[in-house]
């Protein structure tokens, strides 16, 4: 396990896009709002085709190039693409002479368990850029915590089984991790925390993930599952599916995904996880 050192003054961020293609108003607010964290920020070119943010090679590249050379690694907007650029990774990306940030959420989550599992440096599932003005104070703050003091996560949630769990932290968006099953980059699960938060899918869609992830057998290797902001699927909803499942320690409604409390989780990082009666946490912090 890697971890990325705090941040200092005038620390150097590239900002990528490996999926989808940025929005330019709400980047530019986004850019704004990081300059006056004293970020030096790098902003290369996106060249779009179709819904991306340039052809694959393009923006494999644009990766490569940024690959090591920055405090910093934060994407733009999520979108849809980064599966499509894990077989150009695995051919142009060594291992960091030095750990820094990956940063990100949405379809970015499949980048972030790939960095971990590849290099084993942590990584930070937390607002893309394009989101950071939609995002609340509380969890900006947290952010802005996390990157530049001792990183220091812990977040309430609702009990939907009992029990504690300590294992490495995995997982992101529901739909962009199913999409890796039966390739080469599904993550290793077997006794790890799993997250999972999901946006704008009716209940049976969902419904159809998790069915789909139990049948590959994830549910029997979890020692914990965290669920995330899943937009207009009630908790109770989501119980009624995931108790079919898993019946391990759950904590529902954790404030991580794509409402506007998206707050910071380190993916790779040992998390405990405990849930009571009355409610429950996680609980994930840095080396000292």
């Amino acid at each position: 396990m890697i971890f990325p050192p705090p941040l200092g003054p005038k620390a150097r961020l590239a900002v990528i896009s490996p999926a989808g293609r940025s929005k330019s108003g709400l980047l530019e607010k986004g850019i704004r709002f990081l300059a006056a964290w004293g970020l030096e920020i790098y902003l290369p070119q996106e060249t779009p085709c179709r819904y991306l943010a340039a052809r694959d090679q393009e923006r494999a590249g644009q990766l490569a190039r940024c690959w090591g050379n920055f405090d910093v690694l934060w994407a733009s907007r999520g979108g849809y693409g980064c599966l499509r650029l894990l077989p150009f990774l695995d051919e142009i990306l060594a291992s960091p002479r030095r750990p820094f940030w990956v940063i990100g959420f949405s379809d970015i989550s499949i980048l972030l368990n790939y960095v971990y599992h590849r290099f084993g440096m942590i990584t930070l599932h937390a607002p893309v850029i394009s989101s950071l003005y939609e995002t609340s104070i509380c969890a900006l703050g947290a952010l802005k915590n996390c990157l530049f003091r001792r990183a220091k996560i812990r977040l309430q949630g609702k009990t939907l089984h009992p029990g504690e769990a300590r294992g490495p932290l995995l997982g992101g968006n529901l739909t962009s991790l199913v999409s890796l099953v039966g390739t080469p980059w599904f993550p290793d699960l077997e006794g790890k925390i799993l997250f999972l938060e999901e946006i704008n899918e009716d209940l049976y869609r969902v419904d159809r993930l998790l069915t789909q992830l139990y049948l590959t057998g994830v549910f029997e290797k979890i020692k914990g599952l965290l669920l995330g902001d899943f937009d207009r699927i009630k908790t109770h909803e989501l119980q009624e599916i995931v108790s079919e499942y898993f019946r391990g320690p759950t904590l529902a409604e954790i404030p991580v995904g794509h409402g506007v409390h998206n707050y910071p989780l380190l993916i790779g990082a040992d998390t405990y996880l405990l849930a009571g009666k009355e409610g429950g946490f996680l609980e994930q912090k840095s080396p000292l």
